[in-house]
């Protein structure tokens, strides 16, 4: 993420700079350790991505990987990573920053709060 506004996001999506309304977008104050599913663009080319248009994105190395049925895990191609699939995502809703100026320092109480659940849920000490 490049810039961040009440409206919009920059994004750096291949070395190249890309504009997304926020309501397209969960943001969160850190990378999940699970492969994100994207839908691509309907003009985009469809290699990587499955029938529907879905692919996984690699929460490593950021390869992108078509999706096998409803696989609780994949292995990266390019990095050799495991990592569960984010099928749902609605344990990560808690740390969601939401639309609108957040107060300061609210981004990184949130990527605190996050890395602590993040710990207990791998039984790490946080």
């Amino acid at each position: 993420m490049v810039e961040l506004t009440p409206e919009e996001t920059v994004l750096e999506v291949n070395s190249r700079l890309l504009r997304v309304p926020r309501k397209f977008l969960q943001i969160l104050p850190l990378r999940p350790p699970m492969w994100s599913l994207v839908r691509r663009r309907p003009d985009d080319a469809p290699p990587a991505a499955a029938e529907d248009g879905k692919y996984a994105v690699c929460p490593s190395c950021c390869e992108r990987s078509p999706l096998i049925d409803s696989a609780p895990t994949l292995r990266c191609r390019r990095c050799g990573a495991v990592y569960a699939v984010a099928w749902s995502d609605s344990p990560w809703r808690a740390f969601e920053v939401l639309p609108g100026r957040p107060v300061r320092g609210a981004l990184a109480r949130a990527r605190a709060v996050a890395l602590r659940a993040l710990a207990t849920a791998f039984g790490l000490r946080p």
